[in-house]
């Protein structure tokens, strides 16, 4: 006769999901900093113009948006010597750009609601966001109203820095995407993978497959897509 399990709750969810269940102190405002390759990886798939970085924390997007001759605006809740102080959820702004943003995950659907509301037809909205965003009823009236066009998920868990510090960064046992939005498009959401390699700040994972392959196969299946989208 088996013996019933007796551990509790608490030590499952931390071993599924350690990044919503740390012992560690909460982050402040939820700021987990981008890596600036995953903006470069974002910006190689997607074309955008004068983007506003909602919630720039210390400048990890906006630098890279800045070097590609993107960047319209920075803000942020926060005042991390960077960009303007303002609460996006609140703003009153009307934004004829894109916006792309790591968002509080806690927010996240507050703010992909409030970019939609003000960002114009045909203009793009790109949140990073743990792949477990498309998780939940509360998730399914964003989804049902405003459909993503195309979610690019990491093949690799890649490290968000806690509070900005990339010199210390530890993985969170979560995958990440670019959801990617734009105003107006109708239609099922389009999956996507980015391939990452050992050297960008990600989680060590088992390989069975030979990496070069992979990266060759998803980097060919995405141009042959992109070509075909481009012809209809």
């Amino acid at each position: 006769m088996n013996k019933d399990w007796t551990g509790d709750t608490q030590s499952v969810m931390a071993t599924l999901n350690a990044s919503s269940h740390t012992k560690k102190e909460r982050v402040e405002e939820d700021y987990y900093a981008t890596p600036p390759k995953a903006v470069e990886d974002l910006l190689d798939r997607e074309n955008f113009g004068d983007v506003w970085e909602c919630a720039c924390g210390e400048g990890h997007i906006s630098e890279v948006l800045k070097k590609h001759n993107l960047h319209y605006l920075s803000s942020d809740l926060i005042n991390r010597n960077y960009g303007e102080v303002e609460d996006f959820l609140l703003t009153k702004r009307i934004h004829k750009g894109d916006i792309i943003t790591n968002p509080p995950f806690s927010k996240s659907t507050e703010f992909a609601f409030k970019s939609l509301e003000i960002l114009q037809e045909g203009r793009k909205l790109a949140l990073l966001l743990r792949i477990q965003f498309l998780e939940s009823i509360k998730r399914q009236a964003l989804f049902n109203q405003y459909p993503p066009q195309y979610i690019y998920v990491f093949v690799r868990n890649i490290r968000c820095a806690r509070n900005g510090d990339f010199k210390n960064a530890t993985g969170n046992a979560s995958t990440y995407a670019w959801f990617v939005w734009e105003k107006g498009y109708v239609g099922e959401p389009i999956v996507r993978w980015i391939y990452t390699d050992k050297n960008y700040a990600f989680v060590e994972q088992d390989e069975t497959t030979d990496e070069q392959q992979i990266k060759e196969q998803i980097d060919k299946d995405y141009v042959k897509e992109r070509k075909g989208v481009e012809h209809d």
